[in-house]
């Protein structure tokens, strides 16, 4: 009876811990995260992303704020929405003698990464990013001339990049800065393809597609990325690196 009862115990004993394991997944499957560069995990709750901050609650309450440089991946489940730090947003110069135009991040660049919305990530990573721009018009005579007021425009472009880690190589995939019949829009498939055509059965597939846009570039970008997670070793560790 007595080994019985020990045997009983240790039982309801582990029952007890994969309850409390599963209740603590099940909790944090629901918590925003951030994995810093260090590796480290961070659960709780995001209040803000803006392009050089983001503000964020931890498990124990506690109120931080974190720099692009600080973290890896930002994981919003609440808005199901991931964030990395990119220098895509204030970084990009065109690739001489390219032709259509692809870019690369400047090199001996001495700005400070942004946080940028990720579409799509592993080898090529799609980043969505927007840039203000301000510019004054003419002047307003105020009070008879005792000042002038500038008719102050402001724009908001709205850009998605697709950066291929192993070359650098950076192309437009979208933007609302050029008209609808730009010839950036024209050439774009032409750009993209050669960022998937090393992996021959994929580009082929591409180039005999009828009709290019934006949804369509980014469901080539994940099947690329599958293809390339699928060949590399488990033993294989990403680095933590920016790009």
């Amino acid at each position: 009876m007595k080994a019985i009862s020990i045997l009983t115990a240790v039982i309801l004993s582990s029952c007890v811990g994969i309850s409390i394991t599963a209740h603590a997944q099940e909790v944090a499957k629901n918590l925003d995260y951030l994995v810093l560069m260090n590796a480290d995990t961070l659960y709780g709750k995001i209040s803000s992303v803006k392009d050089q901050k983001l503000k964020f609650e931890n498990q124990q309450k506690e109120k931080l704020t974190f720099e692009p440089g600080d973290i890896y991946r930002v994981y919003w489940q609440s808005k199901k929405k991931v964030y990395a730090p990119s220098y895509v947003e204030d970084g990009l110069e065109v690739v001489p003698g390219t032709s259509p135009k692809m870019y690369r991040i400047q090199k001996g660049l001495n700005q400070n990464p942004t946080f940028a919305e990720v579409l799509a990530d592993g080898e090529i990573i799609a980043y969505y990013v927007s840039e203000t721009k301000v510019s004054g018009g003419a002047g307003i005579a105020i009070g008879g001339g005792a000042g002038t007021m500038g008719n102050i425009m402001v724009n908001k472009y709205k850009h998605a990049y697709a950066l291929k880690k192993s070359t650098g190589e950076v192309i437009e995939i979208n933007s609302n800065h050029n008209g609808w019949f730009s010839d950036v829009k024209k050439k774009r498939p032409i750009t993209f393809g050669k960022l998937i055509n090393d992996e021959p059965e994929l580009f082929a597939e591409f180039e005999n597609e009828k009709k290019y846009d934006y949804d369509l570039f980014i469901k080539y970008i994940m099947r690329y990325n599958e293809l390339q997670k699928s060949k590399s070793s488990p033993e294989s560790t990403e680095r933590f690196f920016i790009y």
